[in-house]
């Protein structure tokens, strides 16, 4: 469940941390590219006490959420029992993870995957005693290459990550401040997609229906859901149902137009909110408040967007079906030039994009493209797309035609206009 509005993070609650320092995922060599330290900062080496509380109250994706928009730098522990898991942050990116977890070490991980064998693991563990770094032996015994060191530590650091969020008991509290930079090594990783993956992982319903609320509990798509996607690598399904968020939608409304089942579309949710793609509409917010935002802002909210793409539709079926009078047997290569020049100037709009028999295009997947970019080029894309068929048709249909064609949008999209209540 998320912290509450106005409310405090709960104290820390008692429990004891496992002897001796945690086991951090083994260093790489400077040249690996994949793997960087981070440079020196010019901040004090003070960190400050931040958010605490338990794991049961406030789960991993509630805890990371705001530390993560509001671009926090600073450690993270999380602690069940004896096991201490630490994730660090840096302006809001989670870049390297710690445990005090025997099974979580890099050289158990390897030997799980087969890639070491039994012994060469007895001699890592030796050497780890003796204070030597355990993927550095491993690569200078050949027991495995550069490269799998490499890969080995950035899955051995997801893993560990991926784990706290099956945590539902224990205890977190977070440290602001400048990391120690001989310790932590910066990987390369997409936080947001950290996030869904560690919700994906999580099979329990009570912990997904405490975290996405009740039936009633409303969605919208964020202000920066765009450039939030854009560091993301989401399946085709989570991409589905952001496309079916169409303003303030209920849970029960996005469960419905979900194209999966309730217990997924609800964990999607979760891992979209906690990712920053949706935000939570507070339950005390005055209903049916007007969508103020303007119809080409860079950042549409799904309704105007939904919007856009009726009226665009409307004004395609008009020209469609004069075209379509006037070519006969013909309007269909009129049609397939059309897109297949709107295609090369605006591929990510029209991917995947079909037209039915009235002319209308794809709502759906427009949708989906759409919010997956900047929106406002996008909507201009569409605009294109008529301009694209209206040169076309004065090219075949001669000048008098075309202008009868172009006034008849004109006209409709007066009336559009009207009808939304703007000037025109």
């Amino acid at each position: 469940m998320a912290p509450r509005r106005g409310g405090r993070w709960a104290d820390l609650a008692a429990g004891g941390r496992g002897p001796g320092a945690p086991t951090a995922a083994t260093p790489v060599r400077r040249r690996e590219a994949a793997l960087r330290r981070p440079a020196p900062s010019r901040a004090s080496f003070v960190s400050h006490p931040g958010p605490r509380g338990t794991l049961d109250e406030f789960p991993l994706p509630a805890v990371l959420r705001p530390l993560l928009r509001g671009q926090k730098t600073g450690t993270l522990r999380n602690t069940r029992g004896k096991i201490t898991k630490t994730l660090y942050l840096s302006e809001g990116r989670l870049i390297f993870a710690t445990s005090t977890d025997p099974d979580d070490r890099l050289g158990e991980m390897l030997l799980r995957k087969g890639l070491i064998s039994y012994r060469a693991l007895e001699e890592s563990v030796r050497a780890i005693k003796a204070g030597k770094r355990q993927g550095t032996l491993l690569v200078e015994s050949g027991a495995i290459r550069s490269k799998d060191l490499v890969d080995g530590v950035t899955e051995q650091v997801q893993e560990i990550i991926y784990s706290v969020f099956q945590w539902d008991e224990g205890a977190f509290d977070f440290q602001e401040g400048e990391l120690p930079s001989r310790e932590v090594i910066v990987l390369r990783m997409s936080t947001a997609d950290l996030i869904m993956e560690g919700v994906r992982r999580v099979e329990r319903w009570t912990r997904i229906q405490r975290a996405v609320g009740g039936l009633g509990q409303q969605y919208r798509l964020a202000a920066d859901t765009a450039s939030t996607m854009g560091d993301m690598s989401l399946q085709k399904d989570e991409m589905d149902l952001i496309a079916t968020i169409d303003g303030e939608m209920s849970l029960e409304e996005i469960c419905a137009a979900a194209r999966q089942s309730d217990f997924k579309a609800c964990r999607t949710v979760w891992g979209l909110w906690a990712a920053g793609v949706l935000d939570r509409v507070p339950q005390d917010s005055a209903p049916g408040r007007s969508d103020k935002t303007e119809p080409h802002a860079e950042r549409m909210r799904g309704a105007a967007v939904g919007r856009e793409i009726e009226a665009f539709n409307e004004l395609h079926r008009f020209l469609f079906e004069l075209v379509s009078y006037e070519l006969r047997e013909k309007a269909p290569d009129f049609f397939e030039r059309a897109f297949a020049r709107a295609l090369r100037e605006e591929a990510m709009l029209f991917e995947g994009v079909s037209v039915d028999g009235a002319g209308e295009l794809d709502s759906f997947a427009l949708r989906r493209n759409i919010v997956s970019g900047e929106i406002a080029r996008y909507l201009a894309g569409l605009d294109r797309l008529l301009a694209i068929e209206a040169d076309l048709a004065r090219e075949l249909l001669g000048e008098r035609k075309a202008a009868i064609i172009n006034d008849g949008l004109l006209a409709l999209k007066e009336r559009q206009l009207q009808r939304a209540g703007k000037p025109s």
